[in-house]
C-alpha cells in the first residue's frame, strides 16, 4: 500500500479543515444542554462557521474549539465521546469513499489519497511490518495548539468507520499518541479497546494484517469511481486555493517589511 506523497501535501501556515469535527463537538454540546457560545467565543468561531455548507475552518481553530469545549464540560474525553456518538455519514466524503471500497486496505488507501479533501494538516501514512499495518498519522502544521482531543476523535472514528463499513468489530492491536496523558488511562483503554501508549513520537493505529483483506460490505466499485472523481475534483480546488493563498502571503510579506510592520 502507498500513501499520499510528501510533495502533495499543502505547507502553509493558514491550514484549512472542514471542521469536521468541530460541527461534531457543536452539536454534542447543543444535544447535552451545554452552552456553546462562550467555547465558540473564545475559539474565535461562530455558528455559521460550523455549518455544512460553509467555506471551512482555520485547522488552529478546531483545535482550540475541542480543547476549550473538553474544558467547559470538564470532560478530559471529550473527543473520545464526540467520535462514539457522531453519525459516521456526517463524514462526507471520506466515509463514502471507504464504504465504497472493496476492502479495509482499499478503504484505507482512499483515506490516505483524500484526507486532504477534509483536512490539509493530516498526512496519513501506510506501511506493514512483521504482520501488522501500521497508520501514522502525521500533522503538518506549525502552530503550538494542543491537538490532544482531536487526535483521540479522528483515532475513534476512523476505527468506526472501518467497524461499520466491514460490519465486524475488531479493535487495533495498539496505538500510540504524541500527547501525554496521566488521568483516565484505564477509560481511554475501554474506549478504543487495545492498549495505548502516550508521549510518543507520533500518533499511530496498529491493525493485524488479517483485517486488511476484510471485504466491505457495502463496497461498489461504480459508485467508487464516481466518488474518486469528485475527490479528485475537490482535492485539485484545494490545492489550487493553497496556491493562491501562498501568493497573497507572498505579495503581503514583500509590501510590508520596509515600514517596520509586525503581525499581530
Amino acid at each position: 500500500m502507498t500513501s499520499v506523497p510528501q510533495s502533495e501535501v499543502p505547507q502553509s501556515p493558514f491550514l484549512w479543515t472542514r471542521g469536521i469535527a468541530a460541527r461534531e463537538t457543536l452539536r454534542y454540546l447543543d444535544r447535552n444542554g451545554v452552552d456553546a457560545e462562550p467555547v465558540l467565543l473564545r475559539a474565535e468561531l461562530s455558528r455559521g462557521q460550523l455549518s455544512q455548507d460553509s467555506g471551512g475552518i482555520s485547522v488552529a481553530s478546531q483545535h482550540r474549539f475541542l480543547e476549550f469545549a473538553a474544558i467547559e464540560t470538564n470532560d478530559s474525553l471529550l473527543g473520545l465521546h464526540v467520535a462514539a456518538e457522531m453519525d459516521l455519514r456526517d463524514a462526507g466524503i471520506l466515509f463514502y469513499l471507504a464504504a465504497a471500497s472493496a476492502t479495509v486496505a482499499d478503504a484505507l488507501e482512499h483515506l490516505a489519497r483524500y484526507a486532504g479533501t477534509a483536512n490539509e494538516a493530516v498526512h496519513l501514512e501506510i506501511s506493514q511490518y512483521k504482520g501488522e499495518t501500521v497508520l501514522t498519522v502525521r500533522p503538518i502544521d506549525e502552530h503550538d495548539e494542543p491537538r490532544q482531543q482531536f487526535s483521540e476523535f479522528i483515532a475513534l472514528a476512523v476505527i468506526r468507520a472501518l467497524n461499520k463499513a466491514t460490519n465486524r468489530d475488531f479493535a487495533p492491536l495498539r496505538m500510540t499518541f504524541a500527547h501525554p496523558r496521566n488521568l483516565a488511562l484505564r477509560e481511554i483503554h475501554r474506549i478504543l479497546r487495545c492498549p495505548v501508549e502516550f508521549a510518543q513520537t507520533t500518533d499511530s493505529w496498529v491493525l493485524p494484517q488479517r483485517v486488511m483483506e476484510l471485504p466491505i460490505t457495502s463496497g461498489d466499485s461504480h459508485l467508487l469511481h464516481i466518488l474518486e472523481a469528485h475527490a479528485d475534483d475537490l482535492l485539485s480546488e484545494r490545492r489550487t486555493a493553497t496556491g493562491l493563498r501562498g501568493l497573497v502571503e507572498n505579495q503581503s510579506s514583500a509590501c510590508f517589511p520596509a515600514a517596520g510592520y509586525k503581525k499581530q
